[in-house]
């Protein structure tokens, strides 16, 4: 096993027990790999959720409803050659994994992806920013005009957190994702929630 911060391995050790069944098998699957000696990984406890890192952050990994997602930070730059990548979680440089099952666990694919994104670290390689426009695009002006509460929580809101969702939507490839996340944009607002709201707590 690795140098494991033993302070945070504590944390994620309690973090998994407190799920069951699959879910909990999943977890502990998925930190099996990422503690191989091979690859000197190192744990650590960030945004509530397990962490693991090589000279610099390689990837965390949270249990939601219905799948256990592995970010990778690099993930843009790392080519997708077992097609694992989530679609709909493609925002900036990062990338998501999603396991709904054991069954889709793959401990040799998933060597590929911690290789990779060990070696871009290795290399100093870093995600280029875009600079995407911040402007408020047409489609979601209309959208909170429809809607008071949503408008008004958006209003509230700083301009980074603005930037998410604007971003959010910009980079949607097609229409019927970009309708999606409008949609989904317009529900969280509502409900007084920022983009990453997910992952603002356990």
């Amino acid at each position: 096993m690795s140098t494991i911060n033993p302070q945070a391995s504590e944390k994620i050790d309690l973090y998994i027990a407190k799920f069951e069944g699959e879910q909990k098998l999943l977890l502990s699957e998925i930190r099996s790999v990422l503690n191989l000696a091979e690859f000197e990984l190192v744990e650590d406890w960030k945004w509530n959720a397990p962490n693991y890192n090589h000279k610099g952050m390689i990837c965390w990994m949270a249990c939601f409803k219905n799948h256990i997602g592995l970010h990778f930070f690099k993930g843009s730059l790392i080519p997708d050659a077992h097609k694992l990548y989530d679609a709909a979680c493609m925002d900036k440089g990062s990338r998501q994994v999603k396991y709904k099952s054991l069954a889709d666990f793959d401990a040799e694919k998933l060597r590929y992806y911690l290789f990779e994104a060990i070696a871009l670290n290795k290399k100093g390689d870093k995600v280029k920013a875009k600079k995407i426009n911040t402007d408020v695009p047409e489609d979601l002006r209309l959208e909170l005009s429809k809607n008071p509460i949503a408008v008004a929580f958006f209003n509230t809101l700083a301009d980074s957190y603005k930037r998410d969702y604007i971003e959010w939507i910009s980079t949607a490839k097609q229409e019927k994702t970009r309708a999606k996340r409008l949609a989904t944009t317009i529900e969280w607002l509502s409900e007084g929630k920022r983009k990453n709201w997910k992952y603002e707590k356990c």
